[in-house]
């Protein structure tokens, strides 16, 4: 993960790597934002891994996670990607196995989240209250 753009509000990374760098970004995001409760860190920590593995598994490069300050009170985190496809798929409450069930988790845990569509890819996004 390398800092690619940094200003006041938010810092982002390149994502070069083949695999989702999940270890690498909580222990980014941890640092970066001591104002958060350890159950809301817990929970933007949840967030990330599942869009991350999203953008991974779903998605293709390049790839972008970024980290900000907005409205006060509020963290976001954002993985941006190479695919034209809008809305990701939701997994279905019912499915067996751990697998597609990351955007209901980002889902229940995030206070908002949503899907940004830029020209030719996304930004994928959660936000907490601090």
């Amino acid at each position: 993960m390398n800092v690619v753009d940094r200003s006041a509000d938010h810092v982002d990374f390149d994502l070069e790597d083949t695999v989702p760098p999940v270890r690498r970004a909580r222990r980014w995001i941890t640092e970066n934002v001591p104002e958060l409760d350890q159950s809301t860190l817990l929970d933007l920590l949840l967030i990330s891994d599942a869009l991350l593995t999203n953008a991974f598994e779903h998605a293709t490069a390049p790839r972008r996670l970024r980290l900000s300050h907005r409205g006060g009170h509020v963290v976001r985190v954002e993985v941006h990607d190479g695919s034209p496809e809008l809305l990701p798929v939701l997994g279905k409450p019912g499915a067996r196995g751990p697998r597609n069930r990351g955007l209901l988790m980002v889902n229940r845990l995030a206070s908002r989240w949503g899907v940004d569509p830029e020209q030719g890819h996304k930004a994928v996004w959660g936000e907490v209250v601090a």
